[in-house]
């Protein structure tokens, strides 16, 4: 127990004491924040392995007569991981890329709430306290979204409220018909609903939980707040697009369909052969659309909307393949997308170009740099020696084994257009001029660069020996199976 509350409360404690500081230098700021992260990182990736080790941890209280708990199972965990480990790396890429920024207190103050928030909807333990770290995320990542505060940025704020909040809604509607239905909340002992059996409004339920979630999941036509929030500063736009808040609307869909349905009831509903074709849509137009965008932040946006949709493809499948080629895929992208984004940043920064067809030469000034997102971009077509090979390889087994063999199909369609999507970039940025001096010397640059890197080689020896996640994986899948 002192593990869990350890790791949920490091965010947040170092955020507050860093809150209660203004005038501490970047140095000790800096120092804090690191600590802080570690310490969360740390005490995360130990409550996963008493959950693995099939040890049972659980905090719960009461709430206006509603219980909360806070109990992480398999899934749980798997998020946790995700979420604590490359928070680490967002925070050391910070400290080079808002090193002459300014409101850098309100930056980590904030970047750290997050991250307690973030565990916390990882480790729920019922729909009560999923729901109330779910809201909490929406006003704890608000000021990263909006912290160059220009008209433009207060905008894409708003849009991101009116999305979160409308979601948010949709949910709470849901949960009080599940418990007046079920009169459970908790997600241990099985689907909540599937002792009811079928019942008038199962499907209705279902969509009300798809869609409110579905909004930070991004699901199309849900997505249009996540394009808009490509304002915030890189680690933030990182951050949301490949930890905290998609994810915690793919892993609110997650829980859903095996948590609270289960896939045996999922399996009765008309409305679980629908969602399968949803995800599939939002795969291709998703794709298709960040081929067409110019801005390289605004094309990873688009291209996340696309790939996000690949995790709940494989929930939708309701097969155990399919659900290990979705936790592969939430393991295996967010390390990548982690990676092009912190290389967009490190590009922005050090040839102040955006703008995809600008970027002819950058290469030769930035040859590290590009060379990370070179590896990423790979990864996202799906092809050997990287991460996402295996997690496509599964969601496609998965697609057949379901008797859905057109989605492997989408699947490898999907990896052509992405070939179109990042290549031709990647290409251009080493046939552009020689000659220029590189942009990759200092300290500031320095700390951007080693995450990206590092990064990039984590996602080349996943590829080459997936066997490092499959432990994990294996896990969830016979959680629910």
């Amino acid at each position: 127990m002192l593990d869990l509350i350890l790791a949920l409360l490091s965010g947040a404690v170092g955020g507050l004491i860093i809150a209660m500081m203004p005038r501490a230098s970047s140095r000790l700021r800096n120092t804090i924040a690191l600590i802080f992260s570690v310490t969360g990182m740390a005490f995360s990736w130990r409550v996963a392995q008493l959950v693995f080790a099939g040890e049972s941890i659980r905090i719960a209280g009461e709430i206006g007569g509603l219980s909360w708990s806070l109990e992480p199972d398999p899934l749980g965990a798997v998020f946790g991981l995700i979420a604590s480990t490359l928070w680490l790396f967002a925070t050391i890429y910070s400290f080079g890329y808002m090193a002459n920024e300014k409101k850098q207190r309100t930056y980590y103050t904030f970047l750290l709430m997050s991250f307690s928030v973030t565990l916390g909807v990882a480790f729920s333990g019922n729909l009560v306290a999923l729901y109330l770290f779910y809201e909490l995320l929406t006003f704890a990542t608000y000021p990263l979204v909006i912290h160059e505060r220009s008209l433009e940025a207060m905008k894409a704020g708003a849009k991101y409220i009116i999305y979160s909040l409308s979601g948010a809604g949709a949910i709470l509607i849901a949960i009080v018909v599940t418990y007046g239905w079920a009169g459970n909340l908790d997600f241990a002992g099985g689907p909540i609903l599937a002792s009811g059996g079928i019942r008038p409004g199962l499907s209705l339920l279902l969509a009300l939980f798809v869609g409110g979630f579905g909004v930070k999941a991004a699901i199309m036509p849900l997505h249009r707040w996540l394009p808009a929030a490509m304002v915030a500063p890189t680690p933030v736009s990182a951050l949301l697009h490949a930890v905290a808040v998609v994810y915690s609307g793919v892993y609110g869909i997650l829980r859903v369909v095996y948590s609270v349905f289960g896939h045996e009831l999922m399996g009765q509903l008309g409305l679980s052969y629908v969602l399968p074709w949803v995800a599939a849509f939002t795969i291709l137009v998703g794709v298709t659309i960040a081929t067409q965008q110019d801005v390289l932040k605004r094309r990873l946006a688009y291209h996340t909307i696309s790939q996000l949709s690949y995790i709940l493809l494989g929930a939708f499948t309701l097969q155990p393949w399919g659900l290990a080629g979705a936790m592969l895929h939430m393991i295996s992208y967010s390390t990548l997308k982690i990676t092009l984004f912190f290389g967009a940043g490190i590009i922005a920064k050090q040839t102040g170009e955006t703008k995809v067809s600008k970027m002819g030469g950058v290469g030769w000034q930035l040859p590290k740099t590009m060379a990370a997102f070179g590896i990423a971009s790979l990864g996202m077509i799906g092809m050997l020696p990287l991460n996402t090979f295996w997690s496509k390889y599964y969601l496609m087994k998965g697609s057949v084994a379901g008797g859905r063999w057109p989605l492997a199909l989408v699947l490898i369609g999907s990896g052509v257009i992405n070939a179109f999507c990042f290549i031709p970039t990647v290409v251009a940025a080493f046939t552009g001029e020689r000659g220029k001096p590189t942009a990759e010397r200092g300290a500031e640059v320095s700390l951007m660069l080693a995450p990206t890197v590092l990064l990039a080689g984590i996602a080349l020896l996943i590829g080459l020996w997936p066997g490092l996640v499959w432990p994990g994986v294996q896990a969830v899948v016979n959680w629910f199976f």
